[in-house]
């Protein structure tokens, strides 16, 4: 009976299968180590061995590590990036909209917190061997991002308190990353390995909100 079940095509997982699920765990593990040691000091012999494969069947994958670093943060922020395409093109007004950029921002890291790590790496690196915005440059999000703010506040439906969109969006990256990726590193008591609680997450978005709306000059629920 077992023999009929291991040639029984229905039994046996297609090779695509395998080789998506072989390569969901080898963006998994260059994701926990580039977090962890930064792109010069990761060894891909190291993403071999944790999803136990020899090096050669992981270059089978991917060619060299620049070519999985990039993979891997496609992998990472390319929901994020989709989710932010959603909201540039919704029918919303321009507070909400940037309202909804920060929430998911914030929804993202608290999900997956080895991408607050990722992006503090990412910034430690320096330029190279980066040869890619975080979202794509071809996307050019933060830039469509900073247009809507200027269309706001030409409007006048935002009144910030600095014309210098990039404080308001550090304010929001800033304080996210660091609350998800720094904060159990510095204070004991927290536990990086721990999920975080549904009332810390309420809290952080609180937070963010806040902080974004006084930075707008937001009054009130904003219009969708």
């Amino acid at each position: 009976r077992e023999n009929a079940e291991v040639n029984n095509p229905a039994t046996v997982e297609p090779i695509s299968a395998r080789a998506e699920r072989t390569r969901a765990a080898i963006l998994a593990a260059a994701e926990d180590l580039f977090a962890r040691k930064g792109f010069s000091a990761a060894r891909l012999e190291d993403v071999a061995d944790t999803v136990k494969m020899t090096l050669a069947a992981l270059f089978y994958y991917y060619k060299d590590k620049q070519a999985l670093y990039d993979a891997m943060f496609e992998d990472a922020f390319g929901p994020l990036r989709d989710e932010l395409e959603r909201i540039l093109a919704a029918d919303d007004s321009i507070a909400a909209r940037i309202e909804m950029a920060a929430g998911a921002w914030v929804d993202t890291l608290v999900a997956r917190p080895t991408l607050a790590r990722l992006l503090m790496r990412f910034v430690a690196d320096g330029p190279e061997p980066h040869t890619h915005g975080i979202l794509s440059d071809d996307d050019q999000i933060t830039m469509r991002f900073l247009a809507l703010f200027e269309e706001g506040r030409s409007s006048g439906e935002i009144t910030p308190v600095d014309d210098n969109f990039f404080l308001v969006a550090s304010s929001v990256v800033g304080t996210t990353i660091f609350y998800v990726g720094a904060l159990a590193t510095l204070v004991p008591q927290q536990d990086q390995s721990s999920a975080m609680e549904a009332e810390q997450i309420i809290g952080l978005k609180t937070e963010v909100l806040l902080s974004l709306r006084h930075l707008l000059g937001i009054k009130g629920k904003t219009k969708r």
